[in-house]
């Protein structure tokens, strides 16, 4: 899991006006890197909302460098080309836009998304602000603080990772049938949120055996199956029924946990010459990561069988 959290915080109504920035980057699901700053605003003016809001003053960033010195020095790599998350990403990446068209810098390359629209779609609940999802998933922080929010926001993206079994931000991505933005050469794509789908959870085809007594020593007993592409020996509810008779159980997605994929003739042809759906994409990237999944096709199931 690779990613960065970013939170912003400003001095006055204005978006360009950053007053502080929390970074927290993940690798491997581990946190690499955890970066704080108080910065001055280039127009150096504290609104009242805002100091009750964050605490922090005008007399605070006295002897802080302002974001374009902060930006090529030190912010800049730990953003460019990776993956971003924040909570209400458009305020946060908003927030980016405005500071760097003020002082006329680049725009970086890279992509990012919204835990709060990811939140929308992992959870059934009353308001998806930040400390309502914290308080949610039993995370504890100061709220309003930029490291914090930061953090509060990594550990939303890591629940909700953790909550649909996604191995990976991309998997994450297509689970919660969210859209990544992107920023790249002054240009500007936003993070959307497709509410009509729903969250792509993995779910047990629910089938019981049809007998109480199971073959123990068969392969098949106690692991887990998903199934693509048509088959032309059985239907898909018989070949599951199978399954199950030996005390497998089938899944509609390919998880890490998966022990088979069983692969239809005709697919499993279009595989060996190349073409890949999505099923066997997510097989051979989890493979890839030392995962041990078996690609069945259908005559070998068969003879399992």
């Amino acid at each position: 899991m690779n990613f960065v959290a970013l939170d912003f915080e400003t001095a006055n109504s204005s978006r360009g006006s950053v007053c502080s920035i929390g970074l927290v980057e993940y690798e491997n699901h581990e946190v690499k890197h955890e970066y704080y700053r108080l910065v001055k605003p280039r127009k150096n003016y504290f609104s009242p909302k805002n100091i009750s809001i964050h605490g922090i003053t005008k007399d605070d960033v006295a002897d802080a460098y302002e974001f374009d010195i902060l930006w090529k020095n030190e912010i800049q790599p730990m953003v460019e080309g990776k993956f971003l998350v924040a909570h209400n990403a458009q305020f946060d990446m908003g927030v980016l836009r405005a500071v760097l068209d003020e002082y006329r810098l680049p725009y970086p390359l890279l992509a990012y998304n919204c835990t709060l629209n990811i939140s929308k779609k992992t959870w059934e609940l009353p308001r998806y602000n930040l400390k309502s999802v914290s308080n949610h998933i039993g995370f504890r922080f100061n709220h309003h603080h930029a490291l914090e929010d930061a953090q509060a926001a990594a550990h939303i993206l890591l629940k909700a990772c953790e909550e649909l079994k996604a191995e990976n931000t991309k998997d994450l991505v297509e689970k919660t049938q969210t859209t990544n933005g992107m920023m790249y050469d002054q240009q500007y794509e936003p993070a959307r949120l497709n509410k009509k789908q729903k969250a792509k959870r993995p779910e047990s085809i629910n089938y019981v055996a049809a007998s109480r007594e199971i073959d123990r020593s068969h392969p098949f007993c106690g692991a887990s199956f998903a199934f693509t592409g048509r088959l032309t020996a059985m239907n898909r509810e018989k070949a599951v029924q199978t399954v199950a008779n030996l005390g497998g159980y089938t899944y509609s997605t390919v998880e890490s946990t998966t022990n088979y994929l069983i692969v239809g003739s005709k697919t499993y042809d279009q595989y060996l010459n190349g073409k890949k759906n999505s099923k066997l994409e997510r097989t051979e990237t989890l493979l890839s990561q030392g995962h041990s999944i078996e690609i069945l096709p259908e005559n070998e199931f068969l003879n399992y069988l």
